[in-house]
């Protein structure tokens, strides 16, 4: 069936429903710029668990004409064609044509025509290059440990959303269907887009920009922010599948200290658990457990560990016991439990769809958080299925009509398969809030759907330490970050396989900039700690992984952007730069902010690579060299260093490296580099470990600067001061600059002190 055209319409405040003969469409607006089109054949609209946006009151005005119903915002139009309920939507500088809306039996789809200048990011965890023109991609979690390639069409996590961009301007499509979708960029018909999914509504939202960095905004108003990170998950992290037993654990923490690596976490993947059973130790390979911990945490370690959501069927096994009792497993139609393989045999599902069981899941960590374990890692919750008897076990996932009960009403898994990652994480954080309540919990998890920034971070799983696979995270991560997940990262040195030396110290030179910051690899391979190839790698690791603490008060301070506007911390250039047509497809470099330009070598021998710099000027962060931007460069990338460039002007928070975050509390420095007229910058400061950032207690400061001729006036001062705790005296160093130029702050001329070929003032808090 296609549409047929509009028969009548009626306003409902901010709502306009159109009836059509097969079907009706509901127009809402959310905001000016959002708008909401859900197409139904007379069904109750209503949206996924990924929504959280609350409508706010809109002038929605509209005027009937002979062929079009003209609907506006204070900054859209939606023109919809009465004849065949095609859609124009329009605001300046913005122009989005021809939105044709179809309906056929079975597959609800929708199409929009692209301009030919057009460019796609977003879709979440993608594998291949940054722009997602002429791709087609399906929206259904699985495990692709095995088609882990440059064009894989089902990945991890699904995010229903992209983000279109062409000289005119900037807008979001996220589609709210949890069932199996897809989305055609011009793959099928290159002048269309063309979005649909096998079962659910055809529900989605319109973001008009102009510019991408506010596309991501309005969707993560609808999708949701992160909240804000206890500061050590910022630190790097230390894995693999799996350290044990119980002493080669403390011996790799005590390398870390003894080598001068910094660390906050180390992992215990499955191999801690008795037979593979969630919520247990292996009392023969960790049989102080506690004790462990403690030692841990006296030498600055978080332990984080990994729980998956299988449950073994066993009848002694407390937990089945527990869930067979209370029928918290998710069953087939007749009722009966579903179970399936994997790593601890036959295995049951709870059923995350309820709120009942979300709770007793919770409920579930309590020891293990009560004896100090920081943070928990969800895996294999696609959820997965492996038969780890066969030697080349298939992997899939439950079938798509077992049952959930649901708290409002029943599902398939069909419908809840998307969700079901995105509830464990959420069943994971009331678990935290409720026995660590006075800190922020950390979860980190394979698997999830749009939204789930609101709960946890997130990885790319399991890689291989390929060098296509260095090259290939760095559009993946961008691409997650535009889709509303700022805390992502990949395996460095790669999962699955073994790495190699220059493999590993290029990867751990990317990898200190990935906001998750990680090293995992795989049962059998060889070691992949930064001092397993000698002391060459070593030192080069050291610097970087050092490099990163450096870093943390400006890394911390994106994240405080990340959770309030939605912001990336991992960057695509096009994020900053959507009018310069070189940044469009830019796959092979990214942005740490809006201040750091970092340009990896993803090629083994490379000693030389080309950097492409935009507009304006850039500073090389090793040499101090200053370059013009928009201009393509030879950059030198010998086997220590990586080309790092700081926007001129850019003023970073930084402070002495640590061996973990809390050793001794930050002396945070800004950093003023050469170049630039004016600028600013505003820092954020709060505990970095409770939740009463919620509350208002954090601090806010501007430090803004003015250059004229031979002099530099300064102004600082706070925006909101709530936090007690906060640094005292703040110090400003100019990197380079002239030493003739007079300094005035807040109008006074002060004193400056010289640093070597720096200079220094002092600010009070």
């Amino acid at each position: 069936m296609t549409a047929t055209g509009v028969n009548s319409w009626e306003k409902d405040g901010s709502r306009v429903i159109l009836a059509g003969e097969n079907f009706n469409v509901e127009i809402e607006a959310f905001s000016d710029k959002i708008i909401n089109i859900y197409a139904s054949r007379g069904e109750e609209k209503s949206f996924s668990q990924a929504v959280v946006i609350k409508p706010k009151p809109v002038s929605l005005k509209v005027k009937e004409g002979e062929e079009c119903l003209s609907v506006t915002t204070g900054t859209v139009k939606l023109k919809v064609n009465k004849e065949n309920f095609s859609f124009t939507l329009s605001a300046e500088p913005f122009l989005l044509e021809g939105k044709e809306l179809v309906v056929e039996e079975n597959i609800k789809s929708c199409s929009l025509r692209i301009r030919e200048d057009e460019h796609f990011y977003g879709l979440g965890e993608r594998t291949g290059f940054l722009d997602k023109r002429g791709k087609r991609y399906t929206m259904w979690n699985a495990d692709c440990y095995r088609s882990y390639v440059e064009g894989a069409d089902l990945m991890y996590q699904s995010y229903p959303f992209y983000i279109g961009v062409s000289p005119t301007g900037s807008y979001g499509l996220y589609f709210d269907n949890t069932f199996k979708s897809f989305f055609d960029l011009g793959k099928t018909h290159p002048d269309m887009v063309t979005f649909g999914a096998e079962k659910g509504p055809l529900n989605f939202f319109l973001i008009y920009g102009p510019t991408i960095k506010e596309v991501v905004e309005g969707y993560t108003e609808i999708t949701g922010r992160m909240e804000l990170p206890p500061l050590w998950a910022l630190g790097y992290q230390q894995s693999r599948y799996s350290y044990y037993p119980q002493e080669r654990v403390l011996e790799v923490a005590r390398e870390f200290r003894k080598r001068d690596i910094p660390c906050d976490v180390i992992y215990l993947d499955i191999h801690y658990m008795d037979s593979f059973k969630v919520f247990t130790f292996d009392q023969e390979r960790f049989p102080d457990p506690k004790g462990m911990i403690k030692e841990l945490k006296e030498m600055g370690f978080k332990v984080v560990t990994i729980v998956d959501p299988g449950v073994k069927v066993e009848g002694d096994y407390w937990v089945f016991k527990e869930g067979l009792a209370k029928n918290y497993f998710v069953t087939d139609e007749d009722g009966l439990v579903f179970t399936g393989k994997v790593w601890p045999g036959r295995t049951a599902f709870p059923d995350f769809s309820r709120e009942e069981v979300r709770a007793w899941w919770a409920e579930l960590h309590r020891e293990f958080l009560e004896i100090g374990i920081a943070g928990i890692w969800n895996d294999m919750n696609e959820p997965t299925l492996v038969d780890t008897s066969l030697p080349e076990p298939p992997i899939s996932t439950l079938p798509p009509n077992l049952v959930h009960k649901g708290d409002s009403r029943p599902m398939r898994h069909e419908e809840f398969h998307n969700l079901y990652a995105l509830n464990m994480a959420l069943a994971t954080r009331k678990a935290l809030l409720k026995f660590k309540p006075q800190e922020r919990p950390f979860i980190l998890t394979r698997s999830g759907f749009s939204g789930i920034q609101r709960y946890a971070a997130i990885w790319t799983g399991d890689n291989r330490s390929y060098w296509e696979h260095l090259k290939m995270s760095i559009p993946m991560l961008c691409n997650i970050g535009l889709s509303g997940e700022p805390f992502c990262g990949a395996d460095i040195g790669g999962f699955a396989e073994d790495t190699t030396e220059e493999l590993l110290i290029r990867w751990t030179q990317v990898g200190v900039f990935y906001p998750f910051c990680r090293n995992h690899t795989n049962l059998d391979t060889i070691d992949q700690e930064p001092w397993a190839f000698g002391k060459k790698a070593e030192d080069i690791c050291r610097e970087f992984i050092k490099l990163r603490y450096t870093l943390l008060p400006y890394i911390y301070n994106l994240f405080y952007r990340a959770w309030q506007k939605g912001t990336p911390v991992f960057r695509p250039l096009v994020f900053e730069y959507e009018k310069d047509e070189n940044c469009h497809n830019i796959s092979d470099e990214f942005l740490l902010g809006d201040s750091l330009l970092v340009a990896p070598v993803c090629e083994p021998g490379q000693a030389k690579r080309m950097v492409y710099l935009p507009v304006g000027e850039w500073i090389d962060w090793w040499s101090g060299e200053l370059f013009k931007g928009g201009k393509y460069y030879v950059a030198d990338a010998p086997l220590e260093r990586i080309p790092l460039y700081v926007k001129a002007g850019a003023i970073l928070p930084l402070t002495e490296p640590q061996n973990y975050v809390g050793e001794k509390p930050w002396e945070v420095k800004f950093l003023l580099f050469p170049g630039g007229v004016r600028g600013e910058y505003v820092y954020y400061e709060d505990d970095g470990a409770s939740l009463d950032y919620q509350k208002g207690i954090y601090n806010l400061y501007r430090l803004t600067y003015e250059r004229s001729g031979a002099m530099i006036k300064f102004t600082w001062a706070p925006i909101y001061k709530g936090f007690a705790g906060g640094q005292k005296v703040f110090k400003l160093v100019f990197k380079g600059g002239q030493g003739s130029e007079k300094v005035w702050v807040n109008g006074q001329e002060v004193e400056v002190s010289l640093a070597g070929k720096d200079r220094e003032i002092f600010l009070k808090a």
